[in-house]
């Protein structure tokens, strides 16, 4: 048993429901069983131990490249039967079939699947388009997904808008040795979040886009291009018109035209917020003013102030001490006598003991010992310079100070962001400095993606309306929106850029030459007289055209008098010469053979000659 495979192009259903039957009282088509074509190819071929199987592939056949590869992986299920079952098999595609087939090959390829019963694969009038992906990871990104990037990046910007802003300031900071090496570290931690979804992003488009990488199509081109057979018309309407559809241009009006231009607005809502506020000095001072009077309540904490500084510094003081009688005690372990070790250790343990007991009266003498320090420190940033309240007690510069402006957006989403989540105790010590340090770094990025979506929502809901109204007064398709919508690419990752009679993994590779004059001849006639027929019939029906009700009813009604026959592009198998060539190809191939039928016509001669003729590479 050997199996021929047929799969049709777009629009072949017209309408109907997608089946490997003809409807009642319809004639069949030609990869339905019943036709014409499978008559002549089982009468004209056989497997190599019988008989042959016809067995048409059914895809709802939309011009879309993502249904195209949806039926392309629904081929491959197909044929991965056949590999199992050992059965030699052969693939016929007419028009963007053959891009299914095309497409179900690739993946076989990325996933290094050989299909040793695949003999010959044809495709007939095929216009191949050929996409390719969008240069950079942003633009191959969804909605969605373009948001979370942006959002990811928002920490990075405001923290390197804070550190341009020490720049600015001349901060002696970045003379320290010290300083530098945290400034490092800060660096490394505050892009986590976007190295972290680059990362991401970037595999899940690896996986979505794999046939452009080249390791399959190399492998795609070693071990399917030698059992491709590709027969097109030289004159074939979807083969020619497709191939230059680059150089022609419509008007073409959708009320969603506008929607994807409004929609991108929203992933720059963010960082557009930020340098307004940025760049507003009253917006800067309100900011300035909630935080001095709701959240720290400095008013409140400044009989506190001088307590709260003095204890701090008593234990900052003793803190250095015990620095300098541990180095002591070291050095006086490596050279000093029994009695300078001694005295050395009596010193700092006598210096623990003074240090632990000032944090315990700093903290006992100031239960709320931690807002009133956050307050102080708010105050020595924001609101005092070198210990003097700034004009109105307000936010320094007015809210006109760039450099001090990102410094007080940059404390809001580190300090004031953590603080909501946690509980005072956790600021002290060494694990509050942790928590400050760490905690934006997953918090920040969360907050601003769910922002960024309700935004994305909020926008595309705005632009939908708005995009609706333009739509009758503004022509926003451009040539580029045409070639996308004619070849059917409706990614949101790739760029259409032409058709061509032979798949884009193949270019470099011979192009095959258009059919024989004789057989395109005969294509052409009878291409011609079915046209002629449905001229007579249309004249006829003028007057009923002139009354019939409605734009869609007078399509109806025109529709009903084509049979797409009219189409070189549509009319390849309902010449006989041509499904002789088909058999010829396929008979050829292993696993199949021609039968030994009567040759009066000359009709084995012929097909040999053409199949010659078609093979020879241009």
């Amino acid at each position: 048993m050997a199996t021929i495979i047929t799969v049709h192009g777009t629009f072949a259903h017209m309408g109907g429901v997608p089946s490997a039957e003809a409807a009642p009282g319809a004639e069949a088509q030609w990869w339905q069983r019943g036709s014409a074509a499978e008559a002549d190819l089982k009468a004209m071929v056989e497997g190599e131990d019988g008989s042959v199987k016809f067995a048409p592939f059914i895809w709802n056949g939309d011009n879309s490249e993502l249904e195209r590869r949806k039926a392309g992986r629904a081929l491959l299920k197909r044929m991965r039967s056949l590999e199992k079952d050992g059965e030699p098999y052969c693939l016929i595609g007419h028009s963007h079939g053959g891009s299914v087939v095309s497409s179900a090959l690739l993946e076989a390829a990325a996933r290094q699947e050989p299909l040793s019963g695949l003999k010959r694969w044809i495709t007939v009038g095929t216009p191949f388009v050929s996409l390719r992906k969008e240069r950079s990871l942003f633009l191959r990104l969804t909605l969605l997904q373009k948001a979370i990037f942006v959002a990811s990046l928002m920490l990075l910007l405001m923290y390197a808008a804070f550190i341009g802003g020490e720049l600015v300031s001349g901060n002696g900071k970045f003379d320290s040795q010290n300083w530098l090496a945290r400034l490092g570290i800060y660096t490394v931690l505050m892009s986590l979040p976007f190295v972290i979804f680059y990362t991401v992003f970037n595999v899940i488009d690896g996986r979505k886009l794999y046939f452009y990488k080249p390791a399959t199509i190399r492998s795609a081109r070693a071990q399917f291009g030698p059992r491709w057979l590709g027969l097109w018309h030289e004159d074939d309407e979807a083969v020619s018109g497709l191939g230059s559809i680059g150089k022609i241009k419509m008007q073409i009006f959708h009320s969603t035209f506008a929607v994807p231009f409004f929609s991108i607005v929203a992933v720059f809502l963010l960082p557009l917020l930020y340098l307004f506020l940025l760049l507003s000095p009253g917006a800067m001072v309100g900011i300035a003013e909630v935080m001095r009077d709701r959240v720290y309540q400095i008013s409140d904490y400044e009989a506190s102030e001088l307590r709260v500084t003095a204890a701090r510094q008593e234990v900052r003081k003793l803190r250095r001490s015990l620095r300098e009688a541990r180095q002591e005690f070291e050095t006086a372990e490596s050279d000093g006598n029994v009695a300078q070790r001694l005295d050395a250790k009596s010193k700092v343990e006598s210096l623990q003991a003074r240090l632990k007991e000032a944090r315990d009266t700093m903290h006992s003498e100031n239960p709320n010992l931690v807002p009133v320090e956050r307050a102080i420190r708010f105050m020595n940033r924001f609101v005092e310079r070198d210990g003097v309240r700034c004009e109105g007690g307000t936010l320094c510069g007015g809210g006109r100070d760039i450099a001090l402006n990102t410094k007080l957006l940059f404390h809001l989403v580190t300090d004031e962001a953590s603080s909501l989540v946690f509980d005072d105790d956790l600021w002290q010590g060494r694990a509050g400095l942790l928590v400050r340090l760490l905690l934006p770094i997953f918090l920040v990025p969360i907050v601003f993606g769910l922002i960024a979506v309700a935004l994305v929502y909020l926008v595309q809901g705005i632009a939908l309306a708005l995009s609706g109204l333009l739509a009758t007064v503004l022509d926003r398709l451009t040539w580029f929106e045409i070639k996308r919508s004619a070849l059917g690419n409706d990614t949101e990752t790739e760029v259409a850029l032409t058709a061509a009679p032979r798949p884009f993994w193949l270019e470099g590779s011979p192009l095959p030459l258009p059919l024989p004059m004789e057989l395109g001849e005969s294509i052409t006639g009878y291409s011609n007289d079915v046209a002629a027929q449905s001229l007579g019939k249309f004249r006829n029906a003028i007057g009923e055209l002139a009354f019939s009700d409605g734009m869609e009813n007078k399509q109806q009604s025109v529709l009903s008098y084509l049979t797409w026959r009219e189409l070189i592009h549509s009319s390849y198998f309902e010449v006989p010469q041509f499904r002789w060539l088909l058999a010829e190809a396929i008979g050829s191939a292993e696993g199949f053979r021609r039968t030994q039928g009567p040759d009066g016509d000359g009709r084995i001669e012929k097909a040999v000659a053409w199949l010659n003729a078609v093979s020879v590479k241009a």
